[in-house]
């Protein structure tokens, strides 16, 4: 499959710390990635950059054969982005925002109708989506926020934590979504903090250390155990002995 994404010696520093570091990767067209890595491994970072938010210190992206860099407004024109913290307008509802990013993204007005209806039955938005968005929950948020990536057919997700605040079965209608934006060609990267999902999700996974792709693993080459033991490994983490404190605590009791 052609190479959708390419990033090549990708860097950026905030002051004294450097978030990512020379960072090389390509994501295929009908490939969902995973980035994965310890909280300020640099995920958010480099998802931001691919979206345009943040602009590189050194590096380059392409879209689609695209420079980012150059042409920002034609990659964005191919590029949906969902941040780890999404936000509404309050005072909109969620089906106002929806009619509003279709909009803006050029989607024909009877075809944006249409999407808009199969999102709101497909992420069980019915009864809420036209109430002010200043009353959602996380959860209520997040669906709104992915219907409007998917409303416009984009060549390129790029999806920070899709699952956090999604109940399981919204969270596989997610993974469902996302498996047939791949088949129809796009490409899809996304981070997560969960091996479990992104071993279920993801076609290749790599793993970011201090601001650097360490390593890319194929989930169907690996079993879900291995890429957490792997996972530990490559980052130094891993879960605490608990056991030994609870022993230590009830002996301190007696």
């Amino acid at each position: 499959m052609p190479v959708m994404l390419r990033l090549q010696g990708l860097s950026k520093s905030y002051g004294d710390k450097l978030a990512v570091d020379g960072l090389d990767l390509e994501v295929h067209s009908g490939e969902i990635f995973g980035l994965l890595g310890p909280n300020g491994a640099g995920k958010t970072t480099t998802l931001k950059m691919i979206s345009g938010l943040v602009i590189p210190d050194s590096g380059s992206i392409q879209v689609d054969s695209v420079d980012a860099l150059k042409d920002p407004e034609r990659a964005r024109a191919m590029t949906a982005y969902v941040p780890d913290e999404p936000s509404l307008y309050s005072r909109l509802s969620g089906r106002e925002f929806l009619r509003f990013v279709g909009r803006m993204r050029d989607v024909p007005p009877d075809l944006l109708e249409e999407r808009i209806e199969f999102h709101e039955r497909l992420f069980s938005m019915e009864g809420w989506l036209d109430s002010r968005a200043e009353g959602y929950s996380h959860g209520m948020t997040q669906r709104v926020v992915l219907s409007a990536a998917f409303l416009s057919r984009p060549s390129l997700y790029v999806i920070d934590e899709p699952h956090v605040g999604l109940d399981p079965a919204t969270a596989e209608t997610f993974n469902r979504m996302a498996e047939a934006a791949a088949d129809s060609g796009a490409a899809v990267i996304l981070s997560t903090h969960t091996l479990p999902v992104a071993h279920r999700s993801c076609h290749r996974m790599g793993i970011i250390h201090e601001g650097r792709l360490v390593r890319i693993l194929s989930s169907s080459e690996i079993p879900r155990d291995d890429l957490q033991e792997i996972f530990f490994s490559i980052t130094g983490t891993g879960p605490a002995d608990v056991r030994s404190f609870f022993d230590e605590f009830d002996e301190g009791r007696t």
